[in-house]
Parts: C-alpha cells; structure tokens; sequence
C-alpha cells in the first residue's frame, strides 16, 4: 500500500511538472515573438505585482528588478525607442553578469569550487555567440543567438544548462530544483518548436527564450515558492538531488561543461575568431 501511495505520488509530481512545462514553454514562445502583446501580460505585469504584494526579500527584489527592466528595455526596443541591437548587446552584456553572479555565490558562499571553474568558463564562452535583432522576421518582433556554427550554439546551451541547474540544486531544495528543470527545459524545447521557422527560429532562439524563462520563473518562484516547495517533492528526486551534489558528480559535470566550452571557442577560432562591434543607440 505504502509503495502504491508512492508511485502515485510521483506519477502526481510527473504530470503536474510536465503540465507546469507546457505553460512556461508556451509563455516564453508567445512573449519571445511579441515582445509588447505578450510579453507585457505574461511577464512584465506579473512581475510588478509580484514585487508590490509579495513582499520579497532583498536578494530576490533585487533579482527581479533586474529581470524585469530587461523585459521592459525589451517593449522599448520593440517599439524601435532605440535601435534594437543596442539591446542585443546589452543582452549578451547581462549573461556575462548573471554567469558571474551566480558564480560567485557557488564559489564564496557554496564553496563549490568545480561549478565555479564551470561559471567562469561560461562567462569567457560568451564571446563565441552573436546576438542579430531579426527585423526582417516573418513573424514578431525578436533576436536570435548563434554562433559561428550552429555546433557552437548548441554545444553552449548544453553547458549552460547543466551549470546552471548544478547552480540551483546548490542553492534551493529538490522541489525549486525539479521547478527549474522546466525553466531550463523550456529554452531548448521551444528551439525545437521553432525549428520550422528555418533560419529565423531554431537554436538561435535558445537565449531569448532562457531569458524570459528566467523572467517568468522570477515571478512565479517568488511569488507561488511555498506551493512549489509543498506540490513539486518527490523523495526519489530528492535523493537524485543530493547525489548530483557529490565531489565526483560535480567533477564530471566542471570536465563536460569545461570540455563544451573548450569546443566552442576552438571552433570560433577556426571560422574567423572574436569579431564584435557596438551598434550605434539610434537608427539612421
């Protein structure tokens, strides 16, 4: 009876993770093609009342804000205010900053040192990928990431992701860990779902799509955490959870991470090396 009760319960877990995945796919999708339509209502919104009502703490205001003014700048650019690949660059600026962030906390405050070489490595491959606002898309209004090679962009949303869920899994319990598996896998879902659109959609949706994951698993972690913490516990998953945190766990995540970004810049180099210039703020 005990181990029915138990399969029932992760069979529960299962399909409301699944379901929970579903959504926050389908939000970042629809808000990554229209940036005012969508994502004013599906982010921007309920980030600002997150922030008014739901009284959160220093460290996680401070998150958000900085989320949330990205969502806004992204409105902004939409609406050419500026010229869009201003924002772009800012974009690649903030993966910089969010990696390093993160980084820090898993090096001084974890001291989970093989992660932290994993983050710093994450924050140096970012000069392998190219942020291009598509104007002349044939649907929204967005940006794409890609490196030289379409193996580059793949090769660093792999390493991201497992980095950052290692990051996670440091930080928050098994149940915010198994909430973020969907935030992470929604990114690389939705590429797949774009994969229709040909040059336009694809991986080079992958960093767009994070972001605004990110963004709605701002809100959402915040202001839903206790229902998350109670709805999304699994003990088999918890006890996954405590083993990916074992030394030789993390010692095989750093070399794959570090071997992925390795590749990347390899490649790079190969096919024209580090080519960058900043985009005047305003269209001519």
């Amino acid at each position: 009876m005990e181990q029915l009760q138990i399969k029932n319960k992760g069979s529960e877990v299962f399909f409301k993770w699944i379901m929970f995945t579903a959504a926050i796919t389908g939000m970042a999708i629809i808000s990554a093609f229209y940036p005012i339509h969508a994502n004013i209502p599906l982010v921007v919104i309920p980030s600002i009342l997150v922030l008014i009502f739901a009284k959160p703490v220093f460290f996680e205001k401070l998150k958000l804000i900085t989320l949330l003014t990205m969502r806004i700048l992204n409105v902004f650019a939409a609406m050419l205010l500026f010229n869009p690949q201003v924002y772009v660059d800012i974009v690649m600026l903030m993966l910089i900053v969010n990696i390093l962030e993160a980084t820090f906390t898993d090096l001084f405050r974890y001291k989970k040192i093989f992660n932290g070489i994993s983050g710093i490595a994450l924050a140096v491959g970012v000069i392998t990928l190219r942020g291009v606002w598509v104007f002349d898309a044939p649907i929204g209004d967005y940006y794409l990431t890609n490196g030289v090679l379409p193996a580059i962009t793949i090769m660093y949303a792999l390493a991201y992701t497992l980095w950052n869920w290692i990051f996670v899994t440091n930080e928050f319990s098994s149940s915010v860990a198994l909430m973020h598996v969907g935030f992470l896998g929604a990114p690389l879902i939705g590429s797949v779902c774009t994969l229709g659109l040909g040059q336009y959609g694809g991986i080079g949706m992958w960093l767009l799509l994070r972001a605004i994951s990110l963004s709605i698993g701002g809100w959402l972690q915040i202001g839903a955490k206790d229902w998350f913490e109670r709805e999304f516990f699994f003990e088999k998953f918890d006890r996954f959870v405590k083993w990916t945190k074992k030394t030789s766990v993390q010692v095989v995540c750093m070399i794959i991470n570090l071997a992925l970004i390795a590749a990347c810049i390899i490649l790079m180099v190969k096919n024209g090396g580090i080519n960058f210039t900043f985009a005047p703020l305003f269209l001519s």
